[in-house]
């Protein structure tokens, strides 16, 4: 019986040590594929991998900062899935993706985005921030199950304080690296016809269309806000 004991003994070493290998490199690709507690407060720390496949993240946004070559920067509080540095003051700078926002929308963002909750996705990288697509968590209305998003860029481009930056291929290619972001800015420079043509913001100086025009506008833009759902609708204070 001793004899067979010390015989299993020495036979499942190599296996246990087999096992032990497998998953210590199971679990090296995991982590370097997912990241589970690196907190990003620099745009290099963002692995090239999450920009290729749009990968969402969340955090707090601590700060709007001034920048006179790229406009207002969000200074975002990086939240990984582990968050084993809660304490940590640093930040990531972000710039939301395909605009160029003016004062008025600097203001905006001071009143309505500082110490909100969001969800981002990294697009692109550069020296000093990251272009990103970003969403503003709220929590749910009374009788929603999930909380409401706001995208930030259609809320700046509807309030006529920011235009789009980006130009956008006409048609759309049907082939695209990035044929599902280019979908999205085309929805943006949508939202920026519509802010156009009721004279938001920076287009208030723009001259005002004959009255029929005007009239029928102000018609079916009022007729869209009645049937559009409350989810869907602009926080007063954002309007």
């Amino acid at each position: 019986y001793k004899n067979f004991c010390d015989f299993m003994e020495k036979d499942t070493k190599g296996v246990e040590i087999g096992i032990y290998t497998v998953s210590g490199i199971i679990f090296a690709v995991a982590y370097k594929k997912i990241r589970p507690i690196t907190k990003f407060t620099k745009p290099s720390d963002i692995p090239k991998h999450f920009i290729k496949n749009k990968q969402i993240q969340y955090g707090k946004i601590d700060k709007i900062e001034p920048s006179q070559t790229v406009g207002p920067l969000l200074l975002v509080n990086h939240k990984p899935p582990v968050n084993l540095l809660f304490a940590s003051k640093k930040t990531l700078p972000v710039k939301i993706s395909g605009l160029e926002i003016n004062a008025n929308g600097y203001s905006w963002l001071q009143c309505i985005a500082i110490d909100k909750k969001i969800e981002f996705i990294p697009i692109k990288t550069h020296e000093t921030h990251a272009d990103c697509l970003v969403h503003i968590i709220e929590p749910p209305i009374q009788g929603k199950k999930y909380p409401k998003k706001i995208d930030l860029a259609h809320a700046l481009l509807s309030l006529g304080f920011a235009k789009l930056s980006v130009t956008i291929p006409k048609p759309l290619p049907k082939t695209h690296d990035d044929l599902e972001l280019l979908k999205y800015y085309k929805t943006l420079l949508s939202t920026e016809v519509r802010a156009k043509s009721k004279r938001e913001g920076l287009w208030s100086a723009t001259p005002p269309p004959m009255w029929p025009i005007l009239h029928a506008k102000n018609l079916w833009g009022n007729l869209l806000f009645t049937v559009t759902p409350q989810s869907r609708r602009l926080p007063e204070l954002v309007r």
